[in-house]
């Protein structure tokens, strides 16, 4: 519970990270490298707000009980 939390948030952060890799390297990457970057990024914030969401809906479950 706590863990998908703590995961989540993880690549929620891990996600920012690369979106700002992106941003400020961009004139060193070729195009398939910032593409690869971005889509990254994406995936992992979308993942992180997922399993935090679940981590959320656990943790309230377990307190009503």
């Amino acid at each position: 519970m706590i863990k998908n939390l703590k995961v989540g948030l993880g690549l929620i952060i891990l996600g920012e990270v690369l979106g700002y890799f992106n941003s400020y390297f961009l004139s060193d990457f070729s195009d398939f490298t910032t593409g690869l970057l971005l889509g990254l990024s994406v995936g992992m914030k979308l993942v992180g707000i997922i399993l935090s969401l679940v981590g959320i809906i656990q943790v309230s479950n377990d307190n009503n009980k």
